[in-house]
């Protein structure tokens, strides 16, 4: 009996090992996409039956700098890359800053201090509420489940690489500009993009965000999932924050005037593309 229950402990502990130990080898689909240019047309056409989506109740959570900030956020975001977000006061509905976006253009006013900014809609920009370092278009596009096609279409000089992960299981598409890559692991079930990742000469992530906890939206629009989680790691600035969503809407009414703003009445108006000059 001794010596049964050791053969077996030792077949026990081997099959650990080698389930650990051995990487997965996780084969392609069998209609596995070889074009660059048709995964991006999959990938973009995957949410196509949304035309708008409410985030009701979105908490961001910011570590950075030895500080953890929790607060909520209402986002809309409607096609091709109108944005809004509300930013509130912790324990009320009143809003302590707004900020709208056409994709091109952005304005925010912040009302602790009565300012109301305005300018392009880049990544810089859009950083002042949200440091995602996206565009206002490719942060709609985040949201929606897709690719910052922004972000890269700045390395154009480079032919995407479209190639399979047996590891993970996934797609990743990937440019290259000099010494520097970026990429992004796509799923193969829906063309979700679940993960990008931007690295330096030493292979070193120097800004990434991930995408988790994925849930089915309305039962109307079905197979489409949507991201309720995104974290973002910008590691040269110390920043690590993410975006939790509680509850969602899709294809509501959102009137075009949701996305303007005026500069109130008082308020200091900050031109943000002159001021840097």
């Amino acid at each position: 009996m001794k010596k049964s229950s050791l053969f077996r402990s030792l077949l026990l502990s081997f099959a650990i090992f080698f389930l650990f130990a051995c990487p997965a080898d996780i084969p392609p689909p069998k209609n596995l996409i070889k074009d660059p240019a048709q995964m991006r047309a999959a990938i973009t056409a995957r949410s196509e039956s949304i035309e708008s989506i409410r985030f009701k109740e979105v908490i961001l959570e910011y570590f950075g700098k030895g500080e953890r900030v929790k607060i909520r956020q209402l986002i809309l975001v409607k096609k091709p890359t109108t944005l809004r977000v509300q930013t509130r006061v912790p324990g009320s509905e009143e809003i302590l800053s707004l900020l709208v976006s056409n994709g091109d253009r952005f304005a925010m006013h912040r009302r602790d201090t009565n300012e109301y900014f305005h300018g392009t809609a880049t990544p810089q920009n859009i950083g002042m509420l949200l440091p995602v370092n996206l565009s206002a278009a490719d942060l709609v596009r985040v949201l929606f489940g897709g690719a910052p096609w922004d972000r890269f279409d700045q390395y154009s000089k480079t032919t995407p690489i479209l190639s399979w992960d047996r590891k993970d299981g996934k797609y990743v598409y990937k440019v290259r500009q000099g010494e520097k890559t970026l990429e992004m692991l796509i799923r193969p079930t829906d063309y979700a993009v679940t993960e990008v990742r931007e690295k330096d000469s030493n292979d070193e992530i120097v800004y990434q965000f991930q995408t988790d906890d994925w849930k089915k939206v309305d039962s109307s629009i079905t197979g489409i999932s949507l991201p309720n989680w995104i974290r973002f790691v910008w590691p040269d600035r110390d920043l690590d924050f993410s975006l939790t969503v509680r509850e969602t809407q899709t294809n509501v009414e959102l009137p075009d005037i949701l996305f303007e703003l005026e500069p109130p009445g008082g308020s200091r108006v900050i031109d943000v593309d002159s001021s840097k000059r």
